[in-house]
């Protein structure tokens, strides 16, 4: 039976059980959350992009095509590109879809330098390239591998090699012949 005040004899019970407590508000979440994931993984994008324009900046190449990305992270890097005075190119197809970054008269310098421009000297790494040459890379933590495209993100450089040995010089894989080698 129900009183004129919506108790009952279930309403009851239910007084007398301990509340759940809410969920504390946006603003009162501890750290950790799945916010602060989403704004690590941002940071650790924004910081790796600069690290890889640093890297671009100062090599003699005049265009650095990307891996393909989503359209939000496109836009991330078009306006990071914009602190240097880069110029930046949309190209592809929808998953495919990639930048291209432009160096121009008035690109400037990284204000943050990249952490290290990997240079082994006259150290030579010898291969066997076959008659197709091998692709190699050179990735941020300076090692130096065959290139896979699920390493992208952390390859600085990378680059069929047709000789039979090739040098890292100041952040870039040098064939014999080369300037720098």
């Amino acid at each position: 039976m129900t009183s004129r005040h919506g108790s009952s004899e279930r309403g009851e019970r239910d007084r007398d059980r301990p509340r759940r407590r809410q969920r504390p508000r946006r603003d009162e979440r501890r750290e950790g959350g799945p916010g602060d994931e989403k704004e690590r993984i941002e940071r650790d994008f924004e910081r790796e992009i600069g690290m890889r324009i640093g890297y671009f900046l100062d090599s003699d190449e005049e265009e650095l095509e990307l891996e393909p990305m989503n359209s939000y992270r496109r836009r991330m890097v078009h306006n990071i590109a914009k602190e240097y005075n880069l110029a930046t190119e949309s190209r592809g197809e929808d998953r495919e879809r990639y930048v291209t970054l432009i160096k121009t008269e008035a690109t400037e310098a990284s204000p943050v330098r990249a952490p290290r421009l990997w240079d082994f000297g006259t150290q030579t790494f010898r291969i066997n390239p076959g008659s197709g040459g091998m692709h190699m890379a050179l990735k941020l933590d300076g090692s130096v591998e065959l290139f896979d495209t699920a390493d992208k993100k952390h390859i600085i450089t990378d680059r069929v090699v047709k000789s039979s040995e090739f040098r890292i010089r100041r952040g870039r894989i040098v064939e014999p012949g080369e300037p720098g080698y």
